[in-house]
């Protein structure tokens, strides 16, 4: 699998829990604590990734390559 598609699932565990703390009383008294660090995580990991795809459709030339014939 390719690193972006493993950090898209990553991203995907990490938004469910952080709906079962912030919806649940599932991690007791340390729900708050993955409540400000959870979306704080996902942002970096989504940062990420936006960023690598940026970087690979920039480099090889995808938009001249693509063009309509």
């Amino acid at each position: 699998m390719k690193k972006t598609v493993i950090l898209n699932l990553l991203f995907l565990i990490l938004f469910i829990i952080f709906a079962l703390a912030f919806f649940t009383n599932f991690f007791g008294s340390g729900a708050i604590y993955v409540i400000i660090i959870m979306p704080i995580l996902m942002l970096v990991i989504g940062g990420y990734v936006f960023k690598t795809n940026f970087k690979k459709y920039n480099q090889n030339d995808f938009n001249n390559n693509h063009r309509l014939k």
